[in-house]
């Protein structure tokens, strides 16, 4: 009697084909599964891309009608004046700078062009703020007078413009003479100059003065130290003579 070892080779061959005979019904309907499941991966995938494409063109659309809604919009703004500084009363304003408001608010009530060299100011405006039509008068012709006074730098306001006003306070040089005492109140500054004009350094400014208050101002020059004292905006009473209204 022959026995075989189970390393023999018939038995070995003979072991395979009964486990590939013997392979369970789960295993091949396992299989067959993930066949199936392939396809559906690749159908999952394809909605994913139509969806992302639908997306963009959503957005590319979105766009287009906000940029057309902003172009017509724009047609219904104006370009009007604002101050980029404080505004004296009875100054003609100036450094204006246009900006575009709303038609609807703005409507005529605000200045849309430069004022002329008559044009003044019947009310202070703040920087920042919108030049009303209403705000600006033609000034009334008055006996005025322009005088320049020597004011050292010490003695004046810190960026001093031509509109800006002040009261001219005038002070002794004697040792006895007392305290300072105010010469004019609410005087006009015409213009600055801030090139040197005097040995001590002074600055040029010229004052609209009053004819009646031209002597009391040239006096104070030549007797002592002027001092120029500005008036605030929010403290100015805009009581300046005015005509009518500008147009």
């Amino acid at each position: 009697m022959l026995w075989w070892s189970d390393d023999h080779p018939s038995v070995r061959d003979s072991s395979r084909e009964r486990k590939v005979r013997t392979r369970s019904p789960e295993s091949v309907t396992g299989a067959a599964s993930a066949g199936r499941a392939m396809p559906k991966r690749r159908v999952s995938a394809a909605r994913i891309g139509d969806l992302r494409l639908l997306v963009g063109v959503g957005l590319v659309i979105a766009s287009v009608v906000i940029g057309v809604a902003v172009m017509t919009a724009g047609g219904d703004t104006v370009l009007v004046l604002r101050a980029t500084r404080d505004l004296s009363v009875g100054a003609t304003p100036s450094g204006l700078v246009a900006v575009p408001v709303s038609r609807a608010a703005a409507g005529d009530a605000y200045v849309s062009k430069a004022p002329t060299s008559g044009e003044v100011l019947r009310w202070p405006v703040h920087a920042g703020e919108l030049v009303p039509r209403a705000a600006l008068a033609v000034q009334s012709a008055r006996q005025q007078r322009q005088v320049t006074v020597a004011v050292d730098p010490l003695h004046a306001p810190v960026g001093l413009v031509a509109g800006d006003r002040v009261d001219v306070w005038a002070s002794r040089t004697e040792r006895d003479a007392g305290a300072p005492s105010l010469v004019v109140r609410d005087a006009a500054v015409a213009s600055v100059s801030q090139d040197a004009v005097g040995v001590g350094g002074e600055i040029a400014v010229v004052l609209d003065l009053g004819e009646g208050d031209v002597p009391a101002v040239v006096a104070a020059v030549r007797s002592g130290v002027v001092d120029l004292v500005a008036i605030p905006v929010d403290s100015q009473t805009g009581d300046v003579t005015m005509g009518s209204v500008a147009s």
